[in-house]
């Protein structure tokens, strides 16, 4: 199987585990589900909740929470996602991340731990040099995925994602429970606002450098 297919397969399947344990997460503790995307852009299918799109690059779950929207005064929010404990509130977001990690180190054994501790200085230094240690870094997954069945490759691409996730940046789920975390458990902060927008900015920073890590591997292989 070619690379470039191998690497959407991953991103389908770590997509449909990751949004989908989250979903499930949350019916489980009762709190209401407003939507459900698979993919980000143009919606290309709609099922009740569920959205699928264009782009299977990531996907979110859009839960009832007072500090998105406005409810009625008489709603206790029992369901709401901010008013949970803070135990819900932080397994919650990890939910996908938790079941993602565990069946990737089932599949790659011992190594698994290693590579996925790795991942996150891997991350931070390729974000750093998209055009040189990305580069070297892309080129070894490359390779990885040349000599290694689907499942392997499944899982150690898995295990990077689990770790990108993990990161304290706003808009990822590690940058969820680190709010929720600092909240203490209560449904909203005054500062949280703020605070998301400077948490947002570290994470994106890093997810620009490695699209641009990938358009120049991508290119130098069709160029070759």
């Amino acid at each position: 199987m070619h690379p470039a297919f191998q690497l959407l397969l991953c991103f389908l399947l770590f997509m449909l585990i990751h949004i989908s344990v989250m979903a499930l997460c949350a019916r489980a503790f009762g709190i209401t589900l407003r939507q459900i995307s698979y993919g980000v852009g143009p919606t290309l299918l709609s099922l009740g909740k569920v959205h699928v799109k264009l782009l299977p690059l990531a996907g979110n779950v859009v839960l009832k929470d007072t500090r998105e929207e406005t409810l009625y005064d008489d709603d206790p929010c029992l369901d709401a996602y901010n008013f949970q404990p803070l135990w819900k509130q932080l397994v919650l977001p990890l939910s996908g991340v938790a079941v993602l990690l565990a069946l990737s180190l089932s599949i790659m054994g011992a190594s698994g731990w290693e590579r996925f501790v790795a991942a996150f200085g891997q991350i931070i230094h390729g974000a750093l040099a998209p055009l040189s240690t990305a580069q070297e870094l892309l080129g070894e997954g490359e390779t990885f995925a040349r000599t290694h069945g689907f499942a392997l490759v499944f899982a150690l691409f898995s295990l990077k994602l689990c770790a990108f996730n993990l990161l304290p940046f706003a808009g990822l789920n590690g940058g969820q429970a680190l709010l929720a975390l600092a909240r203490g458990g209560k449904p909203y902060a005054a500062w949280e606002e703020s605070a998301t927008k400077w948490l947002l900015l570290p994470g994106l920073a890093i997810l620009l450098a490695w699209v641009v890590a990938f358009g120049w591997y991508a290119w130098k292989a069709m160029a070759a």
